[in-house]
């Protein structure tokens, strides 16, 4: 399973959709907050799947949180504000270990992360809409197939 995985698109979804377009083997799409709306618009654009949580600047009725069982893996999606992220993974680490979480997908920081603590894997994409003082912007990439996990951060110039 081919998972797309963006976050802080912030309005600026033209990116988000060209890589989309660009992928018609993905599955699943998901959307880590900051700016839920985009996802909604991609959601209506494509036939493959979007999900979503929100993010702080996201003033919506949406869940700040989302588990998924995909190919046999617990999947945890949150935006990262919740559990300070900015300043570590130890309070979404504790929070996946609670939930039984093999991966943690976050955003928040603007800044690329993809790295096994303590048995669960923490990405985060970037941003693809805002890369802040990041060289470029970024998405994820998450693949499971046949019991690996591969997770990777494509950079967009």
């Amino acid at each position: 399973m081919k998972i797309l995985i963006f976050s802080d698109t912030h309005g600026n979804n033209k990116r988000m959709m060209e890589i989309a377009l660009q992928n018609p083997d993905a599955d699943l799409v998901l959307h880590l907050g900051d700016n839920v709306r985009d996802a909604m618009k991609l959601n209506e654009s494509t036939p493959v799947k979007v999900l979503w949580v929100k993010g702080n600047t996201d003033h919506v009725n949406e869940k700040e949180d989302l588990i998924l069982e995909v190919e046999g893996y617990k999947i945890f999606l949150t935006h990262g504000h919740l559990y300070g992220i900015k300043s570590g993974l130890q309070n979404l680490y504790y929070k996946c270990k609670q939930e039984g979480a093999d991966i943690a997908l976050f955003g928040h920081s603007h800044i690329a992360v993809n790295e096994e603590i303590g048995g669960i894997v923490f990405l985060n994409p970037g941003s693809i809409g805002d890369k802040r003082s990041q060289k470029y912007h970024s998405y994820g990439m998450l693949q499971l197939e046949n019991g690996v996990i591969d997770t990777r951060i494509v950079y967009v110039k």
